[in-house]
């Protein structure tokens, strides 16, 4: 996510990341002058999974059903965009309409999972009947905004008692509300990496300032919400069919 808001700052439009060891095991090199971006690669891991000098051991199969002491694992990484570099061996990320449609098609197992009715000028998510309400496509700019919009209010769909019962703010502007609607801004930009949807196309900007006021009361806020967010994208993956969270959850937001 971190990684997401540093590329829309500094207008990257590349989502790859890579270490200066990777650039070179890709035949080319970070550009002179370039600054890197630190992130935090975490998970918890058996013992028996590292080596003695602390290091990752690859050879250590992880899935026995032996009991094993699990200790968390950490490491910090400094990152540069590919953009950043120069005579790297990767492919192209151009998107042709078979993969597009592919992705299209992940998106709408997504939208099929809550009762959603479209009509109207407004999307938003009723606790009360347990439905969501989207305007009808035509009406969207496009079918990334579209799909991004919805996913805001899928993610909100999460938060129901029957599923992973957040609490809810009772009306707007309130820091409960803001909270909630931080969860699923980020819910959303997590359901579109899934889904080839664009990270600028994840704009409420009428609670940004509800959000800045949560964030100067708690600096930390933004990782609390986010692992609100991946919680209720990893439900929201599994119950898509789209990856099984039991197996393999998504990787922590950077």
């Amino acid at each position: 996510m971190l990684l997401n808001l540093v590329a829309m700052l500094k207008g990257f439009v590349d989502p790859r990341w890579l270490t200066f060891r990777n650039a070179e095991k890709l035949g080319g090199n970070i550009r002179k002058g370039e600054k890197g971006v630190q992130v935090i690669f975490w998970k918890f891991l058996p013992t028996q999974s590292l080596k003695e000098d602390g290091e990752l051991d690859p050879d250590t199969d992880a899935t026995d059903d032996k009991e094993r002491k699990v200790i968390p694992f950490a490491r910090a990484y400094t990152v540069f965009n590919v953009e950043q570099c120069e005579g790297l061996d990767l492919p192209n990320l151009e998107v042709d309409d078979r993969e597009i449609l592919e992705m299209n098609e992940l998106a709408e197992k997504i939208l099929a999972l809550p009762v959603m009715k479209h009509g109207g000028g407004r999307a938003c998510y009723t606790p009360i009947t347990d439905r969501i309400f989207m305007p009808n496509r035509a009406t969207f700019d496009n079918l990334d905004f579209y799909y991004a919009t919805a996913y805001h209010e899928v993610v909100h769909w999460t938060g129901h008692p029957d599923r992973l019962a957040r609490t809810f703010g009772q009306r707007f502007g309130d820091q409960n509300y803001a909270f909630e609607e931080l969860v699923a801004e980020i819910g959303a930009a997590f359901l579109g990496a899934h889904t080839a949807i664009p990270f600028a196309e994840m704009r409420h900007p009428e609670y940004i300032n509800s959000w800045l006021q949560i964030l100067h009361a708690d600096s930390k806020a933004i990782f609390t919400a986010a692992a609100k967010a991946q919680s209720a994208a990893d439900f929201v993956l599994d119950k898509a069919g789209i990856i099984d969270c039991h197996e393999t959850p998504l990787p922590a937001a950077a």
